[in-house]
């Protein structure tokens, strides 16, 4: 193999006339990486516990999706399981959230944090507060370049989420953005979960016998402000679940 020549060598040949042929560069775009073989969802996911749900969760290779991750987006929050008065749905995670481990993360999480301190909650697990609650992600790996996952890929982690349902037995569960609607609602709704998020909000809807709202996710409110007050009436709507006025 010729070794490569420098740039003043280079430089010599042009001035005597030589044209010097050299490789284009593959973009960094372009460059595949072998794919992992795929495996079907682990057996008896709706017998599972929470322990052993999360680590199928963990080392679940059922599509695509596995191949990049650095965490599965398990469940997060101010408990580890349940039960749990509150779960939080977000929709899939960006490579952001992928990196850290949790949803809901950066400037986002800032405003996701300000909303729960509104509502009088946290997520942090040291805060002493009577209403417990575990967030999750609809889609549990990062699409690559945040991409909208595909069917298949919600529908695969769909049994993951189905199952947290069953164990949390939640009093309300919070669906921040449309992912995570349409996700949760393809079964009851069918085809009108495809509407848009602002079709969805404002209702109270069911989901395996418990009480679902709605609402906007942070990312989308940095980004349209104006819509902050529709989002507060959303988790008023979700508190009422929880705590019910009398009459």
């Amino acid at each position: 193999m010729n070794a490569p020549l420098d740039p003043r060598q280079r430089a010599m040949l042009a001035d005597m006339g030589v044209r010097v042929w050299a490789p284009i560069p593959t973009p960094a775009a372009e460059i595949q990486t072998p794919d992992l073989p795929l495996s079907p969802l682990p057996d008896g996911l709706a017998d599972k516990d929470w322990a052993t749900l999360k680590e199928a969760a963990a080392s679940c290779q059922a599509c695509g999706l596995c191949q990049g991750r650095h965490h599965s987006l398990f469940a997060s929050g101010s408990v580890v399981q349940g039960p749990a008065d509150w779960l939080i749905v977000g929709d899939a995670p960006t490579d952001a959230e992928d990196l850290a481990g949790e949803a809901f993360v950066g400037e986002e999480g800032l405003l996701f944090d300000a909303m729960l301190q509104a509502m009088g909650l946290s997520r942090k697990t040291d805060v002493a507060n009577p209403a417990s609650l575990v967030i999750t992600s609809a889609v549990k790996c990062h699409p690559p370049d945040n991409r909208k996952p595909t069917a298949d890929e919600i529908k695969q982690c769909s049994a993951f989420l189905q199952r947290q349902i069953a164990l949390l037995q939640p009093k309300v569960i919070l669906a921040l953005g449309r992912l995570a609607a349409q996700t949760l609602l393809q079964d009851s709704l069918g085809d009108a979960a495809s509407q848009p998020l602002g079709k969805l909000r404002g209702q109270v809807h069911q989901v395996s016998g418990r009480p679902l709202v709605v609402s906007y996710h942070p990312a989308y409110l940095l980004r349209s402000p104006s819509d902050k007050g529709k989002a507060w009436a959303d988790l008023v709507l979700a508190l009422q679940q929880v705590r019910p006025i009398s009459a």
